[in-house]
């Protein structure tokens, strides 16, 4: 008689779905442990609106910043000259052409044409003057029709008070928000929604330097803490608006925070024991001004922890990415031999990321370079001038951290990754082969060649 399969029957349960499920729970309770001690530290380094350090404003009470629009241009001879001073109110005498000057006869050029007399209409019509020397604006004179700002200032006893013209910048919101809205239609039309998605996670992290960071630092809390805390907190929202939450995005993010933590006390460490003051520029000596008890020497280190965030968030996506997709295109590869293929991706992408890295601080530094080039100096002692040296411990201490989280993110990757299909077969495998065994001795006995056999 045969024997039928028990339709009740338990199939084995599939190993590799529990072992799934232990790792979500682990994973989910590491995550959240890792958000609350990141919520309770930004709670605990929250700045007091109080104590942020806000200098007053530098436009006096009596002036103002008007927006005007030029209408002539006319060279002049600077203020060594006898010309009037660059902002001073333009006192035309009778029968004087714009541009003239004391003793100058009429249709003669000027002697000097280094400064311009500048003649422009307020928004109600009225017509002003004023005086631009370019080089003290970096040679970008307006031309007639352009709009820039001046500062109108009043001076004078009341009812006698005379009002001085002053330019102070050209309007750039306009312009700057058109090339804004360009660049997210890009990110928009070759992204896609998941370029969408990563514009909304920069708007988040510009967000959470305004609101938390830069308080925070001029309201006198430690810089590294702050940085660190304040970059957990970018990379957190970067890395789940823009990828989702996955276990390929939460291996990347643990990588990053690696990265975070290593190059946050690799400078710390590092620009104390090179006894860095922290100043390197004429804004660093006013900022240590402004913010009285402000360690320049943390900051630099916080400098270094943020400069970092977006290479890192590059090479940590990019790690966890690979491993996925290797693992997709062959489910069987063992975890080792996919550690080691993922690694050799990485080192070609380590290689250019550092000269991103390199060449991010480079042309930031460029200017400064020039000006040091000028002056005759030993190379060593020029780099090892704290002004130099402080952009090569960036980039170092930056790189460093970088390198070091590509092995850290796709051993991560590796383990969080879909294990090889050969460990563990599925429930469904189970059961089609359970099915195939209890099906044969059927189709043995329905066969030809059995039928042949019986009747004979």
């Amino acid at each position: 008689m045969m024997a039928s399969p028990a339709p009740n029957a338990q199939l084995p349960r599939d190993p590799g779905k529990r072992a799934r499920r232990r790792l979500n729970l682990l994973l989910g309770g590491i995550l959240v442990a890792l958000l609350l001690a990141t919520t309770a530290a930004i709670i605990a380094l929250w700045p007091d609106p109080a104590d942020v350090r806000v200098q007053a404003e530098t436009v006096q009470p009596s002036s103002k910043i008007l927006e005007v629009r030029v209408t002539n241009l006319t060279p002049i001879p600077c203020a060594n000259s006898g010309a009037p001073t660059a902002g001073s109110l333009i006192q035309q005498q009778p029968g004087e052409q714009p541009g003239e000057q004391p003793g100058q006869q009429p249709g003669e050029a000027p002697e000097a044409s280094d400064c311009f007399e500048v003649r422009a209409t307020l928004p109600i019509g009225k017509p002003i003057g004023f005086t631009i020397d370019p080089a003290n604006f970096h040679h970008v004179a307006p031309q007639p029709g352009d709009s820039v700002r001046v500062i109108a200032s009043e001076s004078g006893a009341p009812g006698e008070s005379q009002t001085h013209y002053y330019f102070y910048d050209y309007p750039r919101s306009g312009k700057m928000l058109a090339v804004a809205i360009v660049f997210a239609l890009i990110v928009v039309w070759v992204g896609r929604w998941r370029g969408a998605l990563s514009l909304v996670g920069v708007a988040a992290a510009i967000g959470v330097l305004i609101v938390f960071v830069l308080p925070a630092v001029l309201a006198g809390k430690p810089p590294v803490p702050v940085a660190v805390a304040g970059s957990v907190g970018i990379m957190t929202l970067v890395l789940y608006l823009a990828h989702g939450v996955s276990h390929r995005t939460t291996a990347a993010l643990f990588g990053a925070i690696f990265g975070i933590v290593f190059t946050a006390g690799a400078g710390f460490v590092t620009t104390r024991w090179l006894r860095f003051s922290g100043i390197a520029s004429t804004e660093d000596a006013s900022l240590a001004i402004a913010v009285p008890g402000l360690n320049m020497n943390d900051l630099l280190t916080a400098t270094i922890v943020i400069a970092g965030l977006g290479v890192l968030n590059d090479i940590t996506v990019a790690q966890a990415s690979a491993v996925w997709e290797m693992r997709e295109l062959n489910p069987q590869a063992p975890k080792r031999r996919l550690y080691l293929s993922a690694m050799r991706i990485g080192r070609d992408h380590i290689a250019s990321s550092i000269y991103t890295l390199v060449f991010a601080y480079a042309g930031a530094m460029l200017g400064v370079l020039l000006l040091i080039y000028t002056y005759p100096r030993d190379l060593m002692d020029l780099i090892t001038s704290e002004q130099i040296a402080q952009e090569v411990i960036r980039t170092l201490i930056g790189a460093a951290g970088l390198v070091l989280s590509m092995p850290v993110t796709t051993a991560l990757a590796v383990m969080f990754a879909k294990p090889p299909e050969e460990t563990y077969p599925s429930v469904t495998n189970l059961a089609s082969a359970s099915n195939s065994t209890a099906a044969s001795p059927l189709r043995s006995a329905i066969s030809p060649r059995s039928r042949t056999t019986s009747s004979g």
